[in-house]
């Protein structure tokens, strides 16, 4: 492994310009690049095929890491939402949930690691979602599921405004999905779901 010519605080810099928007990332990038060395510009040039996440599977980033197997990879954010936010995400670069061949053992040691956050921080509940694409709030191109526990006045927002859809639009959609999603053979059609649509602010639990 290429011995990393950059300092703690180099590193954390970068760490935190990687959790911006997109689009700030480039802009605090290129200052950032005005600030290095040619060795050190050099190295992060030969990184450039090498995500965040993959750089802390690589040991080439400094982390908190809480969990390791032979295919995931759990650490503390260190700019969490609340204390005990935890990162898990696959050893191999995915970049959407879709392309996971395996989500099952995922979401197992995400369980596991919600339980003993949970007691861990005497929370009161916990968020376990996966930010799946950048319009989805994502903003590094691996997979992650995020493990965040819950207290009742900690000012954490994962909140929507319900729409109103059109019963017509309701039904095609739904008639799509469940031919997507219907078993070929071998297992029982399950029954029609009625959909009732309320307009009013929803906030996750």
């Amino acid at each position: 492994m290429t011995e990393n010519p950059l300092t703690q605080e180099q590193l954390a810099e970068l760490n935190e310009i990687s959790q911006l928007p997109i689009e700030e990332q480039k802009i605090k990038l290129n200052a950032f690049l005005q600030t290095l060395t040619p060795e050190q510009i050099d190295f992060l040039k030969k990184q450039q095929t090498s995500c965040l996440f993959c750089q802390i599977v690589n040991g080439e980033l400094p982390t908190k890491k809480i969990y390791e197997d032979d295919s995931v990879v759990a650490v503390l954010d260190i700019h969490p939402a609340t204390k005990g936010h935890v990162l898990l995400f696959p050893k191999k670069h995915y970049d959407l949930l879709a392309l996971v061949p395996d989500v099952g053992h995922l979401f197992d040691v995400a369980n596991k690691i919600s339980k003993n956050v949970f007691e861990l921080t005497h929370a009161e509940g916990t968020n376990i979602f996966v930010a799946n694409g950048s319009a989805a709030g994502q903003k590094v191109p691996h997979v992650c599921v995020h493990i965040i526990p819950r207290f009742t006045e900690d000012k954490v927002q994962l909140s929507w405004k319900s729409q109103i859809i059109p019963e017509k639009e309701l039904d095609e959609l739904t008639s799509q999905l469940r031919e997507k999603l219907t078993p070929q053979t071998g297992e029982k059609k399950e029954e029609p779901i009625t959909v009732i649509s309320i307009k009013q602010e929803r906030r996750i639990p």
